[in-house]
């Protein structure tokens, strides 16, 4: 295996999952507004605070959500295919990284309590065990620190090292990354993020979400 040079840091993409309809929330979740910023908006610049490759994949209203974006230097991909799931954006949003990118990780629109510590976090541990030259691993969030074996849930954020890359641009309608994820349980590491946990789905998690910034 070829160690890259201290002088070529590992380089990071990232996919942020903006393509559904919001079915359930009864609006578009992209554009609910969080201190007169829109959801989308939000994600995006906390994605391009860690990294400047950011391919923003798009779907429902495709067109009203690149106008939103549009001032912000990212990549915007369209997936005409939306509607089969994520899945479908998983894969052209992998397939339209950059040929040297070395990992990316996958984030989604509603995961509106992460911060840029929380991803740091994630990348901090990508990058520890490439040095350890462990860069089979993927890095996933888990809802609460495990001890020992315990079984805990698991869910994106998460960082697939490139050897990963064709499995993730060959996914179909079904998952998404689960079930890549779970052909290769032996080579997990869980980071505790709780908060990548809290989305936003319901008018229920709508109304939390706006008191939980009232009060913030």
């Amino acid at each position: 295996m070829v160690v890259k040079s201290p002088n070529k840091p590992l380089k990071l993409g990232i996919v942020l999952l903006a393509a559904g309809c919001s079915a359930r929330l009864g609006q578009a979740k992209q554009l609910v507004c969080i201190n007169e910023q829109s959801l989308i908006i939000r994600q995006c610049q906390l994605a391009l605070e860690i990294s400047e490759e950011l391919i923003c994949v798009l779907g429902f209203q495709a067109q009203k959500m690149k106008s939103e974006i549009a001032h912000l230097p990212l990549n915007v991909v369209i997936n005409d295919n939306w509607q089969q799931g994520l899945s479908s954006s998983i894969a052209i949003g992998v397939s339209s990284l950059p040929d040297d990118i070395d990992g990316v990780m996958l984030l989604l629109v509603d995961q509106w309590q992460l911060t840029h510590q929380h991803l740091t976090l994630l990348i901090n541990t990508w990058k520890e065990q490439a040095l350890q030259d462990t860069r089979k691993n993927i890095i996933v969030s888990a809802e609460i620190k495990a001890k020992n074996n315990e079984h805990v849930p698991i869910g994106p954020p998460v960082i697939f090292p490139k050897q990963y890359f064709p499995a993730l641009k060959a996914l179909i309608k079904g998952q998404g990354a689960k079930s890549v994820i779970q052909q290769h349980q032996e080579s997990l590491i869980k980071v505790s993020i709780p908060q990548a946990f809290i989305d936003l789905d319901t008018p229920e998690q709508l109304i939390l979400l706006e008191n939980y910034f009232k009060a913030n």
